[in-house]
């Protein structure tokens, strides 16, 4: 890829020299070659052709008459693309192109005065067709070095490795030499205006399209784009065409998104993204027929395809001079499908080869948007509707990187206050934790950052891998230590022994049945060659299999149940271990000793506090703070005796009472109490960072070590006070309030609530008060409570004290 230097310095403010940005890139990984942009020819002025006329003597040239401004000129020229009142590049007689001295010379009769120049002839391009024709409004009589930047700016050419797609555009090389330097990237966003008219036809039927934006511009004018463009264009090995398809390749280039931009009034209904039928063919831009196979992804309309999708534009849908409305398309499909097919037909186009390396899928409207201000300023048309199809939104990849890690890898100590700046300059998002740091991966290195080593190199290069000296391996002596992850599912398992919880372990494969029963939906991941039917779903919950152990049980006239199991459930992309509670019936509470034998006389059922309080009990004990309960909207919960856990604000579990319609289906007791937690999540992929927020291991792992107060000096006063509410308040909202509501309050326990009326409910609650620094006195206890509730009262509407 050819880039502008000029062009990139617009995204970062970089002042060093091209020699200095190159060496740096190469460092760094980017494989990068520079030159000059032209050399400065003297002699070569700007000129507007006037006539064009017939040689008479020679079929294939043209005599033309050109103006500077001050004279006329008669130059003889074969160029087939000469026309009246357009703007060329005149070489005088004394310039010397390309070791040739310009001088008068004689064709048949006529003498002609100079020469037009093309790129070639400029020693701008390898090969071109025809002269060079500058815009209509560029001044005449100019010096044509000035004019085209000749000697002035400098090519910088990279060649990268198949996994930094993120690269191939100005906007990814100068995030890349912002981060080498330091520098923050400047990012331009664009401003248009979508009269939302009407809405493109689209329809997506593969999932090989992860992403397809349409949008309509009418009343469009086909002419040659503006001068900047244009000569950026050419400074980067394209070849303007008009101004519609020069700023597609103008955004390819500049945000590395690929655009194309359809006639509308050509294509026939809707357009559909979907798989080639066998035999279907279609003329692409290149003038070529090609034959599509089978499972070949194209851009069809209702009756031919119009697009070889990711690849090249079909020729019946091309913008020409005579366009009025496009359909502006931008769009990411898959990396490997596109490989396959531009492979198989022999194809390599600048759209294909970054689809094939990943094109950022989240930047998609930021640089179609682009375009379309673009086209709005040189083409006035006017944007009337727009559709974005966006199935599967992009989620960031988190990956945790080590201080450890690092330093094995490297053999240097990088601490990761430092990897969190190479990696931030790198915009990708990075935080530092306890041993590292941790990164959420954006989209544009979505395709080759996807585990920590993959971070270790990113730092390691930044910090310059040319710097490290060569130190040896050490091997570790270390005796074997059983892992974090078994011994929390020791102390998980322990715990509810000690309860008084029997262990079960289950099938991890289950029947369909009881989920349609619990009203929840059949798991995708299915066994194909199952033996049973009963065994033919992979379960992504424990509920399922623990009711089946109930069930058993209860056919062995056994009910009085109090099971739990740490096992597997399974998703599309990972796994997760979870520990399961099911309870019913009366559980022991205590021992009670006769003369002669030991009899067990101390039983207590099971009820919803009962229930809560253990699974309660074992998050405390794993040091779990900041744990809150809320109403849980599962279908197979009673939604009056259910709650899902959170902590820190995220999901961890839930425990409830079944709901009585799903125990009647079942035939179990309707006094059943289900729980789950999730413990640990388990990845598919090796590489993958098994450290996720929502998770119980990952809480425990990272909690902050425990920070032990002195016992406090002075006695607490308690208040008992009752609060007169709408009924429709959440208790814990109360709660939570009162217990904020004053520095001296160590203390709140609810302690009884009851009914009025159907509009209000009484809510009691035991306050305690207590100062670090003295006893506090019944009068400071009670004006504080005054003060309580007015805080109350206007936080809280209706409520009142009760006396």
């Amino acid at each position: 890829m050819r880039v502008p230097y000029s062009w990139i310095k617009e995204f970062v403010d970089v002042d060093k020299t091209v020699e200095e940005v190159v060496e740096r890139l190469n460092e760094t990984g980017i494989e990068a070659t520079y030159e000059k942009w032209g050399e400065y020819i003297p002699n070569i002025i700007t000129v507007k052709i006037i006539s064009v006329e017939k040689h008479p003597e020679r079929d294939k040239l043209f005599v033309c008459k050109a103006t500077d401004g001050n004279r006329e000129y008669q130059i003889i020229t074969g160029a087939d693309n000469v026309k009246e009142n357009t703007v060329a590049i005149l070489a005088k007689e004394g310039a010397v192109i390309q070791g040739v001295e310009i001088k008068r010379r004689k064709f048949g009769s006529l003498e002609s005065e100079g020469m037009f120049l093309s790129l070639e002839e400029l020693g701008l391009a390898e090969s071109s067709e025809g002269i060079l024709l500058l815009p209509e409004d560029t001044p005449i009589g100019e010096d044509a070095n000035k004019i085209l930047g000749l000697g002035e700016d400098y090519i910088i050419e990279i060649e990268i490795t198949p996994n930094r797609g993120d690269a191939l555009s100005v906007r990814g090389l100068a995030r890349e030499i912002g981060a080498i330097f330091g520098i923050k990237r400047k990012e331009k966003f664009p401003v248009i205006s979508i009269a939302e008219e009407e809405e493109p036809q689209i329809e997506v039927l593969t999932n090989k399209c992860h992403r397809y934006r349409g949008i309509i511009i009418r009343n469009i004018h086909i002419k040659p784009s503006p001068w900047d463009i244009q000569l950026k264009l050419l400074k980067s090995g394209q070849n303007p065409i008009n101004n519609v398809v020069d700023i597609t390749n103008y955004i390819l280039l500049q945000e590395g998104q690929p655009l194309h931009a359809f006639d509308l009034d050509k294509i026939k209904g809707k357009i559909i993204v979907r798989h080639a039928k066998e035999g279907e063919k279609i003329k692409t831009l290149d003038g070529e027929e090609r034959q599509l196979k089978e499972g070949d992804l194209i851009i069809a309309d209702e009756e031919k395809p119009i697009a070889i999708a990711g690849i090249i534009g079909g020729d019946n849908t091309k913008v020409d001079e005579n366009t009025k409305n496009v359909l502006l398309e931008a769009a990411v499909f898959d990396n490997i499908q596109v490989r396959k097919t531009a492979k198989r037909l022999a194809i390599s186009t600048d759209s294909s080869y970054r689809f094939e390396r990943g094109v950022d899928i989240e930047n998609l409207p930021n640089a179609q948007d682009k375009a379309l201000e673009l086209i709005e300023k040189t083409a006035n048309g006017k944007i009337t509707g727009d559709k974005d199809i966006y199935l599967k939104p992009y989620i960031p990849k988190e990956i945790k990187l080590r201080e450890k890690t690092t330093e094995r890898i490297l053999g240097v100590f990088i601490s990761r206050k430092e990897a969190k700046e190479f990696l931030n300059r790198l915009e990708i998002p990075t935080e530092e934790t306890d041993d590292g740091t941790i990164s959420k991966i954006p989209a544009f290195r979505a395709l080759d950052l996807e585990r920590e080593i993959d971070l270790v190199e990113e730092v390691g290069r930044l910090k310059g891998l040319n710097t490290f000296k060569e130190t040896y391996p050490k091997v570790s002596t270390q005796n074997f230590r059983k892992s974090e992850e078994f011994l929390f599912e020791v102390r998980t398992r322990d715990f509810f022994k000690d309860n008084g919880l029997d262990e079960v372990v289950t099938y991890t494969f289950v029947s369909e049945e009881i989920f349609e029963i619990l009203g929840i939906p059949v798991p995708k991941i299915q066994i194909q060659n199952y033996l049973v039917k009963t065994q033919k779903v992979m379960r992504d919950n424990l509920a399922v299999s623990l009711i089946g152990v109930l069930q058993e049980n209860i056919r062995h006239q056994i009910k009085d149940v109090s099971i739990f199991e740490i096992s597997s459930t399974f998703f599309e992309k990972h796994e997760e271990i979870r520990a399961g509670v099911l309870l019913t019936g009366e559980f022991i509470k205590g021992f009670s000793y006769s003369q002669e034998e030991k009899t067990f006389n101390t039983t207590e059922k099971w009820d919803f506090l009962k229930a809560k309080g253990l699974i309660h009990s074992y998050l405390v004990s794993i040091g779990m703070k900041d744990i809150d309960y809320r109403p849980s909207d599962k279908p197979y919960l009673n939604p009056y005796e259910s709650a899902d856990i959170y902590i820190e604000n995220q999901y961890v579990g839930y425990i409830g009472k079944i709901h009585p319609e799903k125990a009647d289906k079942l035939e179990i007791p309707k006094d059943t109490w289900i729980g789950e937690l999730k413990l640990r999540y388990v990845p598919r992929d090796i590489k993958e960072d098994n450290l996720k927020d929502g998770y119980l291991y990952t809480f425990y792992i990272q909690k902050k070590t425990p920070v032990y107060k002195e016992l406090p000096k002075f006695p607490a006063v308690k208040r008992d006070l009752a609060f007169e509410v709408d009924a429709s308040l959440d208790v814990n909202k109360l709660l939570s309030k009162l217990k904020a509501a004053s520095k001296f309050i160590t203390k709140v326990e609810l302690f009884d609530i009851y009914f009025l009326n159907k509009e209000r409910k009484s809510v009691a609650a035991s306050v305690e008060f207590r100062a670090e620094d003295r006893s506090l006195s019944d009068e400071e206890v009670n004006a504080e409570v005054e003060k309580i509730l007015e805080k109350l009262k206007k936080e809280i509407s209706n409520l009142k004290l009760r006396s």
